[in-house]
C-alpha cells in the first residue's frame, strides 16, 4: 500500500504534467493542455490558485492560457457570491471528453484547405515556363486532394464517432472489412502504399532566371505561410517543423540536403536536424550519401496514401499512449490506503476518460478501413 502520504494532488499533478507534454507535441500552444486539465479533472469549480498549484505556472501564464482555451472549448467563467476570485469550470463529463476534442480539430481544420485554390490559378501560367513549375504544381494538387479527402472523411463520419458514445461502444458498420480483405485489394492496398518511385540521381532541373527564380521562391513561401495560418493549431515548433520539413522533401521530390532545407523552410538547423531524425525514425525519409560527397541528403519515400494512413494511425497510437497512462494511474489511486469521496470521485474521473478514448480509438481504427476502402473503390474506378 501506498502511504496516506501519496495523496490525490501528486497523481493529479503527474496527469496534468503527463497530457501537457503529450499535448505540446501535437500542434497546442505550450502549456495550453496543462492548464486545461488542471480545471478538468477537478470536476467543480476551481480559482487560478487550484490551478497554479496543480501545474506550477505563473500566474499570468495562466491567465493567457485560460483565455486562448475558452475559444475553442467549453471552459466557463464564474463568479461566487461575496467571493472576488473568479472560478472556472470544465462543462464536458470525462465520458465524452474526446468527443469535444474531436469537433474542436474539426472545427478548427473545417475549410482551412481552400487556401490552395488561388495559389494554383496563380501558379497555371508559370507551368509552361519551367517544369519546376510544373512539379510544384502537381504537388499542390495532390495535397489538396488528399487533404480535402482527409477532412471530408473526418466531417463525414462524425455521426460513426457519436454513436461509439451514444449506444456505449457499439462499433460502427465493420462491412468495410470484408472488402479490404479480398486478395485483390489486398493487392491494390500494396500498391498504394508503395514507396514514391524517385530517381535519387537525376538532378533537377534548374532555374537560370533569376526573377523566375525569385518567383517560385515566393511560391514556396507563400504556401508554408498559408500553410501554418491555416492548418497548424498553434505554437508546437516541433510538430511544425516536422511537417513542413517533410512537405519540402515530398514537394521537391528528389534528394535534399540539410541547407536547402533551411533556405526552403527558414527553421533553424538544429530543429531541421531533429526533425529529420524524427522523420527517419516513422520510416518517411530516406538518408542517401554519394559517392565521393560527404554530404548527406535526404529524400522522401512515403507516397500519398502511406502518409494519410500514418496520419490517421498517430491518432490511434496517440489514444493507446493516453490509456495506458489513465491505467496506471488509476492503481496508483486504488492504492492509496484511506478510501475518501475524493479517491472514489478520482477514481470515476480516470475510468470515465480511459472509456472516453477508447471509443476515439476504435473510431479511428474504423476511419483508416474507410479510408482505405474509398482508395480502393476510386482505384478500381481508374482502371
Amino acid at each position: 500500500m501506498i502511504s496516506n502520504i501519496m495523496n490525490t494532488d501528486l497523481v493529479k499533478r503527474e496527469f496534468v504534467r503527463y497530457m501537457e507534454e503529450t499535448h505540446s507535441t501535437l500542434l497546442f500552444p505550450t502549456k495550453f493542455f496543462g492548464c486545461l486539465m488542471a480545471v478538468f479533472i477537478e470536476q467543480k469549480p476551481v480559482t487560478q490558485d487550484r490551478i497554479e498549484q496543480l501545474t506550477k505556472y505563473s500566474k499570468t501564464t495562466i491567465s493567457q492560457m485560460l483565455k486562448i482555451i475558452q475559444v475553442s472549448f467549453p471552459l466557463r467563467e464564474l463568479k461566487k457570491l461575496g467571493i472576488r476570485k473568479k472560478f472556472y469550470v470544465v462543462d464536458i463529463p470525462p465520458e465524452n471528453f474526446m468527443l469535444h476534442f474531436f469537433q474542436m480539430i474539426i472545427n478548427s481544420y473545417k475549410d482551412k484547405v481552400d487556401f490552395v485554390q488561388p495559389l494554383l490559378k496563380e501558379l497555371q501560367p508559370y507551368t509552361k515556363i519551367h517544369s519546376r513549375f510544373q512539379n510544384l504544381y502537381d504537388f499542390l494538387e495532390d495535397f489538396y486532394y488528399y487533404s480535402t479527402l482527409y477532412l471530408n472523411l473526418l466531417t463525414d463520419t462524425t455521426d460513426d464517432l457519436i454513436t461509439l458514445f451514444d449506444k456505449n461502444h457499439s462499433a460502427p458498420d465493420r462491412r468495410y472489412l470484408d472488402v479490404l480483405n479480398k486478395s485483390e485489394s489486398l493487392l491494390k492496398i500494396q500498391k498504394l502504399f508503395s514507396p514514391l518511385n524517385i530517381d535519387k540521381d537525376l538532378p533537377q532541373p534548374q532555374i537560370l532566371d533569376n526573377d523566375l527564380k525569385t518567383k517560385y521562391s515566393t511560391f514556396k513561401e507563400q504556401f508554408y505561410r498559408l500553410f501554418r495560418e491555416n492548418l497548424t493549431l498553434a505554437q508546437s515548433q516541433t510538430e511544425i517543423a516536422r511537417v513542413i520539413i517533410g512537405t519540402e522533401l515530398l514537394l521537391e521530390r528528389r534528394p535534399l540536403v540539410q541547407k536547402e532545407i533551411q533556405q526552403a523552410t527558414k527553421f533553424q538547423r538544429s530543429t531541421i536536424s531533429e526533425s529529420l531524425k524524427m522523420l527517419q525514425e516513422r520510416q518517411m525519409v530516406q538518408l542517401l550519401k554519394k559517392p565521393g560527397d560527404r554530404k548527406k541528403y535526404y529524400v522522401m519515400i512515403q507516397s500519398w496514401d502511406r502518409r494519410t494512413v500514418t496520419r490517421i494511425k498517430l491518432n490511434t497510437y496517440y489514444a493507446s499512449g493516453v490509456k495506458s497512462k489513465i491505467e496506471d494511474l488509476l492503481e496508483q489511486v486504488k492504492s492509496i490506503d484511506k478510501i475518501s469521496n475524493e479517491i472514489i470521485s478520482l477514481s470515476s474521473f480516470f475510468e470515465h476518460l480511459y472509456n472516453s478514448y477508447t471509443y476515439f480509438e476504435e473510431y479511428f481504427n474504423f476511419l483508416e478501413r474507410k479510408y482505405l476502402s474509398i482508395r480502393l473503390k476510386q482505384e478500381l474506378n481508374n482502371k
